[in-house]
């Protein structure tokens, strides 16, 4: 036989596999068929969503939005997560520091000073994180503690005689509040000092978790730590709704790093290999599971089709063309559910953003991207090109051999 005729012959014996394939998956009573592309679809949609929050915290997707906000942590802060660092490099001068972040697209501006410190009251003792800040309008909210019940400007700093107002305000965050079983109005002796007073208990409602936490005036913090004598803090935090201000805020200090809220959620895994381990054990996942599950539904598949093969090869289709059939059928079936899954996927990573946007950061962290779409249905076809050894030899077997 000719090559032409054989390469005739196998697009006849293609054709006919993927409409065989198409008619019996499309059919009411097909549901083992329907079942295989489900399946293979719903292995790949969590292979691409995981593959996407992979890739989104490698390469820190960034998207402006109208609620930016940046953090200026020292440049040799290491991996540690700046939101709670407490042993960090420090910066000085922080309060006139303050005033150079300030401009008309500024929508606040503070310096951050975090420490644990020993908290009592009423006899009960805790260790809890103290951060102190500037509070001003705008300023809503630190790591998740409201700042409502701080009163603006800090006044004991007094243009740096540390020798003004002292307000002695303080606002617990929930489990803070629990942990000394405090109210509003409640004393409380922080790192010795007895002059302080709960103006508020944050009911943690917009917070991502709990942290036992309290909220201070800066100055007054620094005061008890030490940290007055040069003035300072271990970040800043910037609300902004203009990405220009970046440029602004990395002249401040020159050995410093600025980061969006974004940057700053993912920054310790992007310093690990986690995003690449993420991608590459839900790929070996994918493929495996998603074998097994071919395997199994259209072995029985082929089973159950045995008296349909018997009656090919008893009007005289050759074995190796019956294997052809099947063989087409496996690849269009994890090839279809490839890309329903990839599409899936999609769908699902605008899920995943829309969640975090609203509960964690203002930025997407997952990656969407449209090759998504055909990694999704070549990931299918891998599946069925290692089932194919397997269905094969069980067709053989069915159809008793014959050439």
């Amino acid at each position: 036989m000719s090559i032409r005729k054989r390469l005739i012959r196998w697009a006849g014996l293609l054709r006919v596999g993927v409409r065989r394939t198409v008619s019996r998956t499309l059919g009411a009573d097909q549901r083992r068929m329907q079942l295989s592309v489900l399946g293979v679809a719903a292995i790949i949609a969590l292979l691409v969503i995981v593959t996407g929050l992979g890739l989104g915290l490698a390469t820190g997707t960034t998207v402006y939005d109208d609620d930016i906000d940046y953090w200026v942590v020292p440049e040799d802060s290491g991996s540690s997560s700046p939101l709670l660092a407490t042993d960090n490099p420090r910066f000085g001068s922080v309060h006139d520091a303050t005033e150079q972040f300030r401009s008309d697209d500024v929508t606040f501006a503070t310096p951050v000073l975090s420490q644990v410190l020993q908290v009592e009251t009423d006899g009960e003792t805790e260790y809890i994180l103290v951060m102190g800040v500037i509070n001003e309008p705008g300023l809503d909210s630190v790591t998740g503690v409201a700042t409502t019940g701080i009163t603006d400007g800090d006044p004991y700093y007094d243009d740096g005689s540390y020798s003004g107002e002292w307000t002695g305000d303080a606002v617990l965050s929930q489990s803070a509040a629990g942990l000394l079983e405090a109210d509003s109005g409640s004393q409380l002796t922080i790192a010795g000092n007895d002059s302080f007073t709960v103006t508020n208990v944050d009911d943690g409602a917009d917070s991502v978790g709990d942290v036992p936490a309290a909220v201070v005036q800066l100055s007054e913090l620094q005061t008890l730590t030490g940290a007055a004598e040069n003035d300072q803090a271990d970040q800043f935090i910037v609300g902004t709704n203009s990405p220009a201000v970046e440029t602004t805020l990395e002249g401040v200090y020159p050995q410093s790093e600025v980061l969006t809220r974004g940057e700053l959620t993912t920054s310790a895994a992007m310093d690990s290999e986690l995003p690449l381990a993420l991608a590459l054990t839900a790929f070996i996942i994918s493929v495996s599971v998603g074998t097994l599950f071919v395997l199994t539904t259209n072995g029985l598949e082929v089973v159950a089709d045995r008296t349909q093969l018997a009656t090919l090869a008893a009007i005289g289709i050759s074995t190796r063309s019956q294997l052809t059939l099947v063989g087409t059928q496996t690849l269009v079936i994890t090839g279809a559910g490839g890309l329903l899954g990839a599409l899936v996927g999609m769908g699902g990573i605008w899920g995943v953003n829309a969640a975090a946007m609203e509960f964690v950061t203002t930025e997407p962290i997952a990656l969407s991207e449209p090759w998504f779409i055909l990694y999704g249905g070549a990931v299918g076809l891998i599946i069925g090109i290692l089932s194919l050894p397997y269905l094969l030899l069980l067709t053989r077997r069915v159809t008793g051999g014959v050439p």
